[in-house]
């Protein structure tokens, strides 16, 4: 299978923070988050620069916040992403929420769905990342979708962007 992240498509970021986090996240008010859970963000990249453009700038430490998960990754919170898992092609951004909220512990209501009908984009597990990323993959195998899990180091010097 080959993904090239010129592509657009659905991605997943899989979080931890390293200690408790309050965030001033805009019209969302102060928010906070807990260093004993692995947070999900589910986002699309269909605008220029595809999944690649989008998942560099979410791991771009200086950036303007426009969306809701800049507030959270932003460099003082110590927030870190720790997988992502990227879905080419597909706008299944909505659906992969909705989902993932059935079967999270919890939400942070609102979070990246300001501009849709779902109640979050952001959910939050008891369990490790891997165990997050592992119960991901089992959802997208059973819904055969075609996926990587890339690292964030993927995204670090010149690459030519294509996954086998």
């Amino acid at each position: 299978m080959i993904i090239m992240l010129k592509d657009k498509g659905t991605y997943m970021l899989i979080i931890k923070c390293l200690n408790e986090v309050k965030v001033n996240v805009g019209s969302l008010g102060i928010l906070s988050f807990n260093s004993n859970k692995t947070y999900v963000y589910v986002g699309s990249a269909f605008g220029p620069g595809g999944l690649w453009g989008r998942i560099k700038r979410h791991l771009t430490q200086c950036k303007k916040k426009f969306w809701h998960i800049d507030y959270l990754l932003a460099p003082g919170n110590k927030c870190h992403i720790e997988a992502i898992i990227v879905i080419p092609c597909l706008r299944i951004e909505h659906e992969l929420a909705v989902t993932l909220s059935k079967v999270a512990d919890g939400i942070v209501k609102g979070f990246g769905s300001s501009d849709c009908k779902c109640p979050s984009h952001l959910m939050f597990f008891s369990i490790t990342a891997s165990e997050v990323v592992s119960t991901i993959k089992e959802h997208l195998r059973y819904k055969k979708y075609k996926y990587k899990v890339l690292l964030p180091s993927f995204f670090e010097g010149d690459k030519d962007w294509s996954l086998c």
